[in-house]
Parts: C-alpha cells; structure tokens; sequence
C-alpha cells in the first residue's frame, strides 16, 4: 500500500512538471491580448484617459472619502492621479516615461506608505503593471521590449474560485514577488499582487536576533466589470489596496488601520484623445 500511494505521488509531481513544462509564455500572451482586442484594434489605440469618482478609506474604519482618479497612458508612458480632498494625506500621483518614474511626495521629504512603496520598488512602474490593461503602458503589450520572464504558477484559488497565476520577473532583479492572475476561460487579467517582507529588529545588542519578526508588505489591485470601449473589453472597476506591513499575526496580516484601499468605479474612458506630451515629462 505505501509503495503504492508514492507511485501515486510521484505520478502526480510528474504530471504537475510536464504541465509547467507545456506552457508557452508566447501562447499564453497572445491569448491574453487577443481577450482586449484584435491586433488590428489594439494597434489604433494611441493614447487612453480613464477618469471619474473613486472611494478612499482605512479598511474597518468608518468613513469613506470620495476622490477623483485620472489615468491617462500613451505607449509605455502614463501618468495616474489619486486625489482625494484632505489635509493630512491628499493621495498618489505616480508616472513614467518608460524608464524615469516619479513619485509624489505628500509633504516635502516625506512619501505616504504607499507611495514609499512604489517608489522603492519603482519596477511597478517602469514595467507598465500598475493600472493593468486600463494603461496602453500595459507590461504583457510590451514583452518584446522589456525582456520579462513568466513562470507558470497554475491554478490558484482566490476567494473561492479559480484564477490561472503567473509569476512575473523583470529582466532586472528585483526583491518583490509580482504575481499576475488570469481568468481561465476568458484569459483576463483581473489581478496583480506585489508582495515582499522582511526581518524587523525589536532593538539592538547581542540578543537582537531573538526579537526579529517578519513584516510582511503587500500591494494588491483588482480589475472587473469588463466593458467593451471602442471595440477593446477594458476594465471599468479598479481596486487598489495597500498593506503597510503587518506581522502576519492579524486577519488581512496588517492592522485594520494600515490597509488602505482607492476603488474606482465606472470611469469615464476615452481613446486617441489630443494629449500634451510634456504631460509625460520626468524632471
């Protein structure tokens, strides 16, 4: 019997390497592309701006705060704005031009979680992740060009149904894990998780490595309601959720008070707009 359940075991480990092994980035890629648009539609696309309301709020914190996003993207250049109308912290404003990113400070010297985030780990925008296929910057339009890998993960259950993952890795190394989930069946993406952590010190001398813990940090944002917008199926739901660093201990891993969410909902998108390149510029 025991010799038995280890055939069985090992028959599964090798079919699970020979699947992994039949996966064709390419393929993959192509597919997924095609589930935006045709070539033909795709390639008309020059510019794109997405804007309208979003919500802003702590997670498990009463109160939500109504902003405006405005996204707008042309070839792998964008520019993305969170604004929400408050004193202590007004929002995000993220862009690249391909290779410069920029950040914005929230005050002088002084970046919010999440920005600090993303501008240690400026591979969010330099790749042309952030903001998925809502960007014409969109890293799976520009795989030729930047040289990234994709490594198949297989089916993965994501509250409660399943999602096809694949691992995303810049030709430049890069300590975040990029995760990029698909729907089987349509090929859409519908989300991307960003996600490291590291050894925190609880104070210093000889011991200090007895009150290490783990801090982990995680950006996740999730598209839906897929809409069809001058012939290309675009996502016209965007959701963003940061996790500034929990313990692991805690449901959701981060306080209730360090998880952050923007949703935006329903934007209005338009394409092949009149767009001032200096938009783009990167001091």
């Amino acid at each position: 019997m025991r010799s038995l359940t280890v055939l069985v075991a090992l028959s599964a480990m090798l079919s699970l390497s020979a699947a992994k092994e039949d996966f064709q980035s390419d393929t993959f890629v192509k597919q997924h592309l095609s589930s935006i648009g045709t070539d033909e539609a795709r390639a008309s696309v020059k510019n794109r701006l997405a804007q309208g309301d979003l919500n802003f709020q702590y997670l498990n914190v009463a109160g939500i705060v109504q902003g405006k996003l405005q996204f707008v993207s042309e070839g792998d250049k964008f520019v993305s704005v969170l604004k929400i109308p408050s004193p202590e912290y007004w929002g995000e404003q993220f862009a690249s031009d391909g290779k410069k990113t920029l950040v914005k400070q929230i005050k002088p010297g002084i970046y919010s979680a999440l920005g600090r985030f993303v501008f240690e780990h400026n591979e969010v925008l330099t790749e042309g992740l952030w903001g998925g296929t809502l960007s014409t910057a969109w890293a799976l339009s520009h795989m030729d060009e930047r040289h990234a890998k994709l490594q198949d993960q297989g089916l993965k259950k994501v509250d409660g149904r399943e999602l096809h993952r694949l691992d995303y890795m810049p030709k430049k190394s890069s300590d975040l894990q990029i995760e990029l989930y698909f729907e089987p069946d349509t090929y859409r993406h519908v989300m991307t998780v960003y996600s490291y952590h590291v050894m925190a010190r609880a104070g210093g001398g000889p011991m200090a490595s007895a009150g290490q813990e783990e801090r982990y940090y995680r950006l996740e944002e999730r598209f839906a309601d897929f809409k069809n917008i001058g012939g290309l199926t675009l996502p016209e739901k965007w959701t963003i959720q940061y996790d500034s660093g929990g313990n692991g201990r805690t449901a959701g891993r981060g306080s209730a008070s360090s998880i952050t969410q923007f949703e935006a909902t329903d934007p209005q998108i338009s394409q092949n707009i009149t767009v001032d390149p200096k938009n783009f510029e990167i001091k």
